[in-house]
């Protein structure tokens, strides 16, 4: 148990200290796993990644990809609370968030959240700078607290064509969608409040909330959205502030909202009283006109979130929201307070890359391609036995089980040591509840690397 005023986090530091300045723990030895001591701690794995990220920051510990920890070097005691390291992301020993956006032409991304750059009309970026260059804009000032006005303007077009009445003053700009939902988040509830969270669901988002301290209760999902049944089971047992979901071609099932299944979450909220925060990152690749939640309940109490980092690409990092007058003002309070304005430059050339013909061709190939990608993709897991949750027709999950003698873990790590990046299903439930899927990005799915070591990894 932890000492008075001490936390769990500070306690298994201080902990292994001792064992590692007496001896039990010595020089170049391996230490146990993180799930192992988080069983014999009684502790959530969270809080033991936290404890030995703070030892390999003091020099304490060493990380070895693809082998655990080890004792570093000994040097002289330090205690943590005289240079108390940064929080990180609570997220468990793969490194999801610190790992995969590491550059390695060598690794195959297969579980990955992104489109491969050579997808993109890297022609249109071009002279979208070129013109931006021409433009003499060397260095705006910092900007509209709500972001680039003309871009605003452009966007409530935008939404206007998928049925969401908004004008430009009813968005605010963000550093990509991940920002915008932790805006909304830290905005609109207080550390303690309970949400709703989609499971599984996106792993930035889970590790976001989890940090700011938000008690996190999952709403299982099927093929078809969320299931009723037990949503209506939650919200009375739990009463959220707050329902925040991926309702379309959704990260990481692919899956999306039934029309009826949309109606019946609207109803809910009205009859619950409580926010629906609709992240849409991969609306664009949906076939047909797009009846949003935001488009069904008018703005009323569903904040709308998007961005362009897949369809324009995802080193841009400009996202939205939109919604209510009135917490739009609380997001752009937060907004200032924690980061001022967003990045005027990024939205300039945002606006310049979308005002051009050429934007709709690239969205309309990236489409196209996504489907082919589907197909096939689906068509692969299905002849090598693997069950899938969904069948999406577009966009970039699959959720797949293998089958019953393979673990998910157990592939992950494997596939780590062959420079195979997978992502396993437990990263996309709260609090890292155990799962036997793994997520996988179809745009690099197909690749024979992949499906050698599916098919041909040691037993």
């Amino acid at each position: 148990m932890p000492e008075d005023g001490i936390t769990l986090v500070e306690n298994i530091v201080n902990s292994a200290i001792s064992a590692i300045q007496c001896g039990q723990w010595r020089n170049g030895a391996k230490i146990p796993s993180i799930r192992s001591m988080a069983r014999e701690l009684d502790v959530s794995p969270f809080t033991v990644v936290e404890a030995y990220d703070r030892l390999v920051t003091l020099g304490y510990l060493e990380a070895r990809r693809g082998s655990g920890f080890y004792v570093e070097a000994r040097r002289e005691a330090q205690t943590p609370r005289q240079a108390p390291p940064p929080r990180v992301w609570p997220v468990d020993e793969y490194w999801l968030l610190r790992k995969i956006y590491q550059q390695d032409a060598n690794t195959l991304f297969a579980g990955c959240g992104w489109l491969p750059s050579h997808w993109y009309d890297a022609e249109a970026q071009q002279k979208a700078l070129r013109q931006l260059a021409r433009d003499a804009i060397a260095a705006p000032g910092y900007g509209d607290p709500k972001g680039y006005l003309p871009l605003r303007e452009q966007l409530a077009e935008r939404l206007a064509e998928r049925g969401i009445a908004a004008r430009a003053d009813d968005i605010v700009l963000t550093q990509g969608a991940s920002r915008a939902l932790d805006m909304a988040a830290c905005a609109l509830l207080q550390a303690g409040d309970t949400v709703l969270v989609d499971d599984p669901g996106y792993c930035n988002l889970l590790s976001c909330l989890a940090f700011r301290e938000f008690k996190l209760v999952p709403v299982p999902w099927t093929e078809h959205g969320p299931d009723l049944e037990q949503l209506r089971a939650l919200l009375r047992q739990h009463r959220p502030r707050a329902f925040f979901t991926n309702p379309w071609l959704q990260n990481p099932t692919g899956a999306s909202y039934a029309p009826s299944i949309a109606h019946q979450v609207l109803r809910l909220a009205e009859e619950h009283d409580f926010l629906i925060v609709e992240d849409n990152v991969s609306g664009d690749f949906a076939a047909g006109r797009q009846q949003t939640l935001a488009a069904l309940d008018g703005l009323k109490r569903v904040l709308y979130i998007d961005s362009f980092s897949k369809s324009l690409s995802p080193g841009l990092r400009v996202g939205y929201l939109a919604g209510p007058a009135e917490l739009l003002e609380r997001v752009v309070h937060y907004k200032m307070m924690s980061g001022l304005t967003s990045p005027e430059l990024n939205e300039r050339l945002a606006l310049e890359l979308i005002s051009e013909g050429r934007y709709r061709r690239q969205l309309e190939r990236l489409r196209s391609r996504l489907a082919e990608a589907q197909a096939q993709c689906q068509q692969l897991f299905t002849e090598h036995g693997w069950q899938l949750f969904a069948r999406p027709a577009n966009g970039l999950f699959i959720l797949a089980r293998p089958p019953s003698e393979l673990d998910a873990t157990s592939l992950a790590e494997q596939a780590q040591l062959r420079q195979i990046l997978l992502a396993p299903g437990h990263l996309f439930r709260a609090h890292g509840m155990r799962s036997d899927w793994l997520r996988f990005n179809v745009a690099f799915s197909q690749d024979r690397r992949l499906w050698d070591f599916l098919t041909l990894r040691p037993q």
